[in-house]
């Protein structure tokens, strides 16, 4: 009796796996597809918010936790709210995802975020790990020759002739131009 039983068990079971793992990933791409909404229409805080009710869930934040495509968005959210170091550590997680188009998204926005704190050498060597991952990508060849002539003017801009230059600028200020070489008489005065 308990081997009738026990196919009509487990297929319940089973059935109730099933449902509960469907209605997870219902939920979160319904969120995904919330939070693209909110960033469009300029609603960070509320995009925010949500993503914050989906770490609160503990069956979801299980699943979107492996998900990148929430990292790569709570990355976004962060850089808009000019939450550099939070957008930075959420573009890395997204950076080990195995889908090539969105690992080229985060190491690009990282990139950005590495470029506006002056760090020409580190955010050329992403542009270049995202060309990598896509050569056609106009905008990171772009920020890429951007941050070779970044890191060549900060280079002349430290170096020993620069100095000697600017030496050179503060002394002739410092030198009295119009006592130096008075002469005896009246100075006339030329238009």
């Amino acid at each position: 009796m308990f081997y009738k039983l026990l196919p009509k068990i487990t297929f319940v079971v089973l059935a109730c796996i099933l449902t509960f793992y469907g209605y997870t990933n219902l939920k979160i791409n319904t969120i995904i597809t919330n939070l693209d909404e909110n960033i469009k229409m300029g609603r960070y805080q509320h995009a925010l918010s949500t993503i914050r009710k989906l770490e609160g869930n503990p069956f979801i934040r299980k699943l979107s936790e492996k998900d990148p495509l929430i990292t790569y968005n709570k990355g976004v959210l962060y850089s808009l709210l000019m939450e550099k170091k939070k957008a930075s550590d959420e573009y890395r997680k997204t950076m080990e995802t195995k889908d090539p188009v969105l690992k080229a998204r985060a190491v690009y926005n990282n990139a950005n975020i590495i470029a506006e704190d002056m760090d020409f050498s580190t955010a050329a060597m992403q542009y270049v790990e995202a060309l990598k991952i896509d050569p056609a990508d106009f905008q990171a060849k772009k920020n890429l020759e951007r941050m070779r002539l970044g890191e060549m003017q900060f280079n002349t801009m430290f170096s020993h002739k620069q100095e000697e230059r600017e030496d050179r600028i503060e002394s002739l200020k410092l030198i009295p131009w119009g006592t130096k070489y008075r002469y005896s008489g009246e100075q006339k005065i030329r238009w």
